[in-house]
């Protein structure tokens, strides 16, 4: 079992490094997204910087980050520890990427796509809470920031409540460490929005700005 779940693990991390957005706006128009807008390689920077179509192209590859490797691990192993040991290393490799220096994205599609694989219901739930804030509010950090912690509270209450064998307490932990995750990776955002200059949906892609030597 201690040789599954490395191998889980590993091929997890690996796939969930893949660098989405990094690869997309070095092919379309030669840049490191994380020169622009909020630094990170996820979906929403790369919007900012690139447009809705690459957007929505780099949302799917990362929902597929999380989606794919805990699915598989479910059909080979059918555990639903080695299913959240996968997602996490997924969403692990997605915000902390081997293949460019460990700065990438803040794991929230790769964490839904991870909610996907271990409950489909609550995912599609999920989703049009999710699109119901991002149109009426325009903030995707507010989106994250609900959307992840919603589904972690659900996971929990099925699990207490006994809904079917698939509401385990062992997919409610995926659910809890996500939240972490992204809380932590958000720090910024919750500040911004506290303060009222959060960018909304679009907004906020310029280069950032770096010290002039002896400036």
């Amino acid at each position: 079992m201690l040789l599954e779940f490395a191998a889980v693990i590993a091929i997890s991390y690996l796939v969930g490094s893949i660098p989405s957005g990094y690869i997309v706006g070095r092919a379309l128009k030669g840049i490191d997204v994380r020169e622009f807008g909020s630094g990170a390689i996820g979906a929403t920077n790369v919007m900012r910087t690139l447009g809705r179509g690459p957007f929505l192209g780099v949302l799917l590859a990362d929902a597929l980050k999380g989606y794919i490797p805990v699915l598989v691990t479910w059909f080979v192993f059918e555990s639903h520890g080695l299913q959240v040991a996968s997602g996490l290393a997924a969403v692990l490799g997605h915000d902390f990427p081997l293949y460019i220096g460990f700065r990438g994205g803040r794991g929230v599609a790769t964490s839904f796509g991870v909610y996907a694989a271990l409950a489909m219901p609550v995912s599609v739930s999920l989703l049009a809470v999710g699109l119901f804030i991002m149109l009426t509010f325009r903030y995707m950090s507010l989106m994250s920031l609900v959307m992840v912690p919603l589904g972690a509270l659900v996971l929990l209450v099925f699990a207490i409540l006994g809904v079917g064998d698939d509401y385990t307490y062992t997919k409610a932990v995926f659910g809890a460490f996500a939240t972490a995750l992204v809380l932590v990776r958000h720090l910024g955002n919750i500040r911004r929005l506290i303060q009222g200059t959060e960018p909304k949906l679009g907004e906020g892609g310029d280069r950032q700005k770096r010290a002039v030597p002896g400036g």
